[in-house]
């Protein structure tokens, strides 16, 4: 059986290039390409460069569902999808789309993990055998009851992989599939895909920026820009060719590795200490450790006192959390998907409302404060832009919260093209909202809320969507909002950026507060961290791992590292 599914169904694009409708822009440009049955492959690259487009032809969305002009043929296996129904490919091809939310349909995660199985007419007993072992596979086990509309983003996202893992399709899409997931859930479900497709013999495709976890598991590399293949090759052969600026860079552990001239492919942390001690003699650094406090003494803006929070009588969302946030302060909001990180930042803006305790803001009980005045103080920014985007044209959206707000006309102008600026979106002004990426929506939306100049700033999980560069663009507008003086609540499951700019963590565990305190001693308590799917940054780990030499146990910022590295390898050979 194996034999006839890894013979069957290679993809092949054969001069394929695709607009879509009302857009001059080719979203995909003289694609040709073939993916063999059985590999494992990582398409990668800027946002906007055609890495959706392309999967979205391999399971017939496009031409079928998306409008456009596409140019050229794509095989599936036998089939041409300009001529294959959507349904019948779906059998062939699943997919994992960019926002989870999108591809729900049913109103629990039971029916949604048996709900491919059964459209494709598989028997009763070897549903109900798929569908345990897709929730055992992605930590869903115990949820088969709840809403998935209700779900937070990584349990979504983790809710449409068990969906996809129960169908057993000839080849996996996977767009974006670790963007909502927690640090820990993101390693387990990538190493899951890729036994899965090992084990079954089934062609993997995998979209996705995060470099670190992909790489070593991948054994083709593609980069794509501007809608054209730039490089296409086993991955070793396309790491050996460097970055090419801000299109690819490589993960700072290879970078690091070329510089001190280690072995090629030293991609693990483990990998690269070991490569270190073999080559050079190491010797002990002598660095300044400056312990790195949060503000303590400003006036307190947002009071939890006592807060306890239920969607339903089964179970708390948040569990008598007391949390006090200080004028000024950048707080990063930790903890693994479903934990109440959402729940707890929803409380601020009067979205949710505790069902025991209280929650202030600028002194006000949040209770008994109207939405639109709190609205003046705090800016709000949700995980999924869509929940916050009510226009058609970017020009409308960035007006709407000005109107609502009586701002003076006057100020329209200014205010919308500061902000706009400040996230790099100048020249979309005149773009509609359908045309933009999940990315650039995510960064519009932050920008509608900058015009109302919010004091204090909520960002749910700013770095869904985006490329490395435009992650640091986001976390630099973040930096330089709070140097300002914008007080800023962040939720990210990004630990390495959270711990370069937030000095303070608070990480919530099945509701409660697990830890507030010092970014520092947060990364140092790796028993903690460990309990709440908090993985440590590459870099970190490498830090722990030559911790012995003096290297701080807690160092994130690649530059930091380069130089503690030239501090404790012994200058020999011209090195």
């Amino acid at each position: 059986m194996n034999k006839k599914v890894i013979m069957s169904y290679p993809i092949e694009f054969k001069d394929v290039s695709f607009s879509y409708a009302d857009s001059d822009t080719l979203a995909i440009r003289n694609i040709s390409l073939t993916i063999t049955p059985g590999e494992i492959v990582l398409i990668t690259g800027p946002a906007g460069s055609g890495k959706t487009t392309l999967c979205s032809c391999i399971n017939g969305l496009i031409p079928h569902y998306h409008e456009g002009n596409l140019t050229g043929d794509v095989l599936v296996g036998p089939y041409n999808t300009r001529k294959a129904r959507v349904g019948g490919l779906a059998s062939l091809v699943g997919m994992v789309f960019q926002d989870p939310e999108s591809q729900l349909v049913t109103n629990s995660v039971l029916d949604e993990v048996a709900f491919g199985p059964e459209n494709l007419g598989v028997g009763r007993d070897e549903i109900n055998q798929r569908v345990v072992a897709a929730l055992q596979a992605t930590r869903l086990t115990g949820y088969e009851n709840r809403e998935p509309h209700n779900l937070s983003g990584g349990e979504q996202q983790a809710c449409v992989i068990a969906a996809t893992y129960a169908m057993h399709p000839e080849i996996y899409v996977m767009d974006e599939p670790l963007a909502n997931l927690d640090p820990a859930g993101r390693a387990y479900i990538l190493q899951l895909v890729v036994q899965v497709a090992k084990q079954r013999g089934k062609t993997l495709v995998i979209v996705e920026h995060s470099l670190e976890e992909t790489l070593p598991l991948v054994e083709r590399l593609i980069v794509m820009e501007n809608g054209q293949i730039i490089r296409d090759a086993p991955t070793s052969e396309v790491l050996a060719q460097g970055d090419i600026p801000q299109v690819f860079k490589r993960p700072d552990i290879l970078r690091l590795a070329e510089r001190f001239q280690l072995p090629d492919l030293t991609l693990t942390p483990a990998q690269f200490n070991g490569a270190l001690r073999q080559k050079y003699t190491l010797k002990n650094a002598t660095i300044q450790h400056n312990h790195n406090g949060h503000k303590p003494d400003s006036e307190p803006v947002i009071e939890f006192k006592n807060v306890s929070f239920s969607y339903n009588s089964e179970k708390e969302a948040l569990q008598n959390v007391n949390l006090s946030i200080k004028t000024g302060e950048l707080v990063a909001i930790l903890g693994r998907n479903g934990s109440g990180k959402t729940t707890l930042v929803r409380h601020v803006i009067g979205l949710q409302q505790p069902s025991q305790g209280s929650v202030f803001v600028n002194g006000k009980d949040v209770a008994t404060t109207p939405t639109h005045i709190l609205a003046k103080d705090v800016g709000f920014c949700f995980q999924n832009p869509n929940h916050q985007i009510v226009s058609f044209t970017v020009r409308d959206e960035m007006t709407f919260g000005l109107k609502t707000h009586n701002i003076d006309p006057g100020e329209f102008e200014s205010r919308i093209q500061e902000a706009l600026e400040i996230v790099d979106l100048t020249e979309k002004i005149d773009s509609e909202v359908f045309d933009l990426g999940k990315g650039q929506k995510q960064r519009l939306a932050l920008a509608s809320v900058l015009t109302l100049k919010p004091k204090i700033l909520i960002i749910d999980e700013p770095t869904t969507g985006q490329d490395p560069e435009m992650i640091d663009e986001i976390f630099a507008i973040i930096k330089r909002l709070n140097d300002l003086g914008t007080t800023i609540l962040l939720i990210t499951h990004r630990i390495d950026y959270a711990a370069m700019f937030a000095k303070r963590a608070v990480v919530l565990q099945h509701g409660k507060v697990a830890y507030d305190g010092n970014f520092r001693d947060l990364l140092i308590n790796h028993e903690l961290m460990a309990a709440n799917s908090l993985d440590l940054p590459e870099l970190t780990k490498l830090a722990v791992h030559l911790s012995e030499y003096g290297i701080p146990p807690w160092t994130v910022r690649f530059c930091e590292m380069e130089t503690y590295l030239d501090e404790i390898v012994e200058v020999q050979n011209g090195n």
